[in-house]
């Protein structure tokens, strides 16, 4: 974590943009959120008086909430773009100064496949946990947290689901990131390997072609080619676990509140568009799980590339120039 928010440092201008996209992010939640109250009105009220004037009313709202929503979504888009690629930008420029001041045995620490590596994917790892993972890492929280309040506001009875199944959910997810964490790193240095093979035959093809040495060379990749498919296959084949685990949760919930629900509008202590508006703030707090769940593992992915990053910038340069030393040639 350390060597993230150091590279976060490296946001400069483009901190702005962070901050205005996290404030528009709260924006088009907060729309979200007040839809299912108007939806429940609409029903509770519009539907079982008939009153069609009422209903258009509230629908008329409800468009409102959707469109603003949609507008501020847009505008984050936007400015989570600048900030993302504008930070990437800035890292990679860094990197690339940092190895010009190299000495050769500074050099020798670091293959150049790997150089490579930590200068255009490790930092798209990091580009796509803003531009893909900042809108649910702010909009997560924020939903799960409304999106409970305004349940237990609606039905503190139904609201106990939460309770019971966000536990479950959140130890799941957590088995998952534990396992998943320390393969990534795993990952990105087969990808290391990878490219230092093709960089090798690339650069000596013609010594390959002399000795004929072309099946050998093919061999030699396919073998890494195959380390790099497994461990992928490895690391997403438990990644993707979060995905089945949400749905669970979720449609036990949802079943859940069907009964108990249900048994109250037979009861008549819940009215139908109630129980409507509730299930929309069950959809939406198990979706803002379900993003937090995305979240950690987009971080999980790009601590391992911030950490290789790190280490080229924290190498520690061997050449100096001396002091009282010529700086011009006559």
């Amino acid at each position: 974590m350390a060597d993230l928010k150091r590279l976060l440092r490296y946001m400069g201008p483009y901190r702005k943009d962070m901050v205005i996209g996290a404030l528009l992010i709260v924006v088009e939640t907060a729309f979200e959120l007040f839809i299912p109250l108007l939806m429940a009105d609409l029903i509770d009220v519009g539907v079982a008086s008939h009153d069609t004037a009422y209903i258009l009313h509230k629908g008329i709202q409800m468009g409102i909430c959707a469109l603003f929503s949609l507008i501020t979504g847009l505008m984050y888009a936007r400015f989570a773009a600048r900030a993302s690629f504008g930070w990437g930008a800035r890292i990679r420029e860094a990197q690339y100064e940092r190895v010009q001041d190299y000495a050769f045995s500074n050099l020798d620490h670091f293959e150049t496949s790997s150089l490579v590596t930590r200068m255009t994917p490790d930092v798209t790892v990091l580009q796509n946990a803003i531009n893909g993972g900042f809108r649910p890492m702010v909009r997560g929280p924020v939903m799960l947290i409304m999106g409970v309040i305004l349940s237990f506001w609606m039905n503190p009875q139904l609201a106990l689901v939460f309770v019971v199944g966000t536990p479950i959910l959140g130890v799941i997810l957590f088995l998952i990131l534990h396992k998943v964490a320390p393969m990534y790193g795993i990952m990105q240095k087969a990808v290391d390997r990878l490219n230092n093979v093709v960089q090798e035959g690339l650069t000596a093809i013609r010594a390959v072609k002399a000795f004929v040495r072309d099946e050998y060379e093919e061999e030699k990749f396919q073998q890494v080619n195959e380390v790099l498919m497994d461990t992928t296959q490895k690391t997403f084949h438990y990644a993707v676990l979060n995905l089945p685990a949400f749905q669970f949760i979720m449609y036990l919930s949802i079943v859940l509140i069907m009964w108990f629900g249900g048994n109250m509008i037979l009861s008549s202590h819940l009215q139908v568009g109630d129980l409507t508006g509730f299930l929309s703030y069950v959809f939406q707090v198990m979706n803002s799980l379900m993003m937090i769940s995305n979240v950690f593992l987009l971080l999980t992915r790009s601590l391992a590339s911030a950490h290789r990053i790190g280490e080229v910038l924290d190498e520690r340069v061997d050449l100096s120039s001396p002091q009282g030393g010529a700086t011009e040639v006559a």
